[in-house]
C-alpha cells in the first residue's frame, strides 16, 4: 500500500500528476490521492460510473468531462487492480489517457497579450 495525502479536486495541480509514460505504481500512488468518498455515495457508486466511463472509452476514445470523474475513475481502476494482483495493459492504457485529460484540465488557460 501506498503512503498517500488526499488532495482534494480544487487543490490539484498539474505538478500533482504522475508524468507522462510513468509506470503503474505513480499511476496508483497518484489514484490514492482521490477520496472517492467526498464525492460519490459509496465506493461502488464510483465503481458504476468508473465500469461505464472505460467502456465508453474503449468504444469511442472519450474520457469523463470532469476532474472528479477523471479521478474516480483512476481511484477506481487503482483498486481494480490491486484486487486482481496487477495491472492489465489496457488498465495502464486507461490511465494514461485519464491523465493525459486531468493534465489538459488544468493547463494554464492561454494568455492574449494586448
Amino acid at each position: 500500500m501506498f503512503a498517500t495525502t488526499t488532495i482534494r479536486t480544487q487543490d490539484l495541480r498539474v505538478e500533482d500528476l504522475p508524468p507522462a509514460g510513468c509506470d503503474w505504481t505513480q499511476y496508483a500512488a497518484f489514484a490514492l490521492t482521490f477520496d472517492p468518498s467526498e464525492r460519490y455515495r459509496s465506493p461502488e457508486a464510483c465503481g458504476e460510473l468508473a465500469a461505464w466511463a472505460f467502456s465508453r472509452w474503449k468504444a469511442t476514445g472519450q474520457t469523463p468531462p470532469t476532474l472528479d470523474e477523471l479521478r474516480g475513475c483512476l481511484w477506481f481502476e487503482q483498486r481494480k487492480a490491486r484486487f486482481l494482483g496487477y495491472a492489465t495493459p489496457e488498465a495502464k492504457n486507461w490511465a494514461s489517457a485519464l491523465i493525459a485529460e486531468m493534465r489538459w484540465h488544468l493547463r494554464d488557460p492561454l494568455k492574449l497579450s494586448a
